[in-house]
């Protein structure tokens, strides 16, 4: 979570920057017990590789709301 930007939050309002943030979490509690709900609309992300050139395409997939969601500093 590098790649744009990462805030510290607390209350609602912006602390601090954060260098590194990694999700500590396994897709099974995610698509698992920590699930609540998944939208019936689908978003389109584009593909934003341009190391060597730029990648056409990218992906379609539906929101996710969880219970919860471990991250590690």
């Amino acid at each position: 979570m590098t790649r744009y930007s990462c805030l510290w939050v607390e209350n609602g309002k912006f602390v601090a920057p954060i260098n590194d943030l990694r999700f500590d979490d396994s897709l099974y509690n995610l698509f698992g017990k920590n699930l609540e709900a998944v939208t019936d609309q689908v978003e389109f992300i584009p593909n934003t590789m341009s190391y060597e050139r730029r990648a056409l395409g990218g992906y379609c997939c539906p929101g996710i709301l969880v219970t919860e969601m471990n991250f590690t500093l």
